[in-house]
């Protein structure tokens, strides 16, 4: 395994490279402080299979260094890391590609979950960022439901299956999509199913990301109701 961490705090820097060597003994592990030296390290043609790169460090410009780095690592998983629990934030790095979001206060075994979603290919986002005190689902705040035009299979989604993708963008299990929405399970996997189905997606991630594409942003679910 090889995985590149990007980051202009040296402490953290070092700090995040201990974690990771003990989480994945015998990885070769390459450091950058910014993103001209991250792509550099790809110059001779080095591949990694993670990339975890600070969202505020020099030369990110905004997301225009991360899709930079996904020019530079085509096949590698671009994890974002982060100070700030921002859902827009969340959401835009997702929908530029971003493999994960992580943000820098996580624990050791947070990052070796999320780590370990995003190499089994799926998504990690800290859904608490997007839970209100009492757990309950908040979506992104000020966010309309989007309208789409015929040919777009987002817009044959129920309102109901717009909650569960909401949720299923930021990462949710079944369990908690179903806590969230007050939902059975059952109901949950019922509904994940279409939405597979719909968007001719072969998994979750594989979903999300074609929401993305497709235009959607997550808007707060309606009233929780079980149906």
């Amino acid at each position: 395994m090889r995985l590149l961490i990007a980051d202009d705090h040296t402490l953290f820097r070092r700090g995040l490279h201990l974690v990771l060597s003990k989480i994945y003994p015998g990885a070769e592990i390459a450091e950058a402080g910014d993103i001209q030296a991250a792509l550099a390290q790809g110059a001779d043609g080095a591949e990694f299979d993670i990339v975890l790169c600070d969202m505020a460090m020099p030369g990110m410009d905004g997301l225009k260094g991360l899709d930079a780095l996904q020019g530079r690592y085509p096949a590698a998983s671009i994890v974002m890391l982060s100070a700030v629990e921002d859902r827009d934030s969340i959401v835009r790095a997702i929908e530029h590609g971003a493999r994960g979001y992580i943000l820098k206060s996580a624990s050791d075994e947070t990052l070796k979950h999320a780590l370990s979603l995003i190499l089994a290919g799926e998504t990690y986002l800290p859904s608490h960022a997007f839970l209100d005190p009492q757990r309950r689902w908040m979506g992104a705040r000020g966010a309309a439901a989007p309208a789409f035009g015929p040919d777009n299979p987002l817009g044959s989604l129920t309102d109901r299956q717009r909650d569960v993708l909401s949720l299923m963008m930021a990462g949710q299990s079944n369990k908690e999509i179903a806590r969230n929405l007050d939902l059975l399970e059952s109901t949950v996997k019922a509904h994940v199913k279409i939405v597979l189905s719909k968007l001719s997606a072969a998994n979750r991630t594989q979903a999300v990301m074609k929401a993305a594409e497709l235009g959607w942003r997550a808007a707060e679910p309606r009233t929780r109701s079980r149906r």
